[in-house]
């Protein structure tokens, strides 16, 4: 008998567990962020045919878990910054998203930007380059061991 209370015990446990981290994920989408406010759509008919079929997994994927706002209206815009995102949203419980679509969606998202988003990318690229050579050793300093001990 005592072992079966703690089995029903910890199968509670587990399932409460569960119930609590699946409305922590609703609770995240439910948030409504900067973006969530902008246009929930974009006109897609000028993009190349592959383009726009890609829009349709994206639509589709994309909000079952948050408006199409967010990702439309956030401010990414490099490529690397949309596979980092789409990766983190394919990790997401429930988000549907296999490796096929992550594909689609980060190429569909990828391209829009560079149609919709590019005085932000090229802001962004700028931005990169002055840290890349703000993080660089200046001409006359000398980088090898030897040369700092003398």
């Amino acid at each position: 008998m005592k072992k079966i209370l703690i089995a029903t015990f910890a199968a509670s446990a587990l399932v409460w567990a569960g119930a609590a981290a699946v409305r922590a994920q609703d609770d995240a989408a439910a948030q409504t962020f900067e973006a969530d406010k902008g246009v929930e759509t974009i006109d897609v008919s000028k993009y190349p045919k592959e383009q726009q079929e890609n829009y349709k997994v994206f639509s589709e994927k994309c909000s079952k878990c948050h408006t199409l706002a967010r990702p439309i209206n956030s401010l990414y815009a490099l490529p690397d910054e949309w596979t980092a995102y789409v990766d983190k949203m394919r990790h997401k419980k429930r988000s549907g998203i296999d490796e096929d679509s992550q594909k689609t969606i980060t190429s569909f998202l990828i391209y829009d930007s560079s149609v919709r988003k590019k005085d932000l990318i090229e802001k962004k690229l700028k931005e990169k380059a002055a840290g890349d050579k703000k993080d660089a050793p200046k001409a006359d300093e000398k980088t090898a061991p030897e040369a700092k001990a003398k």
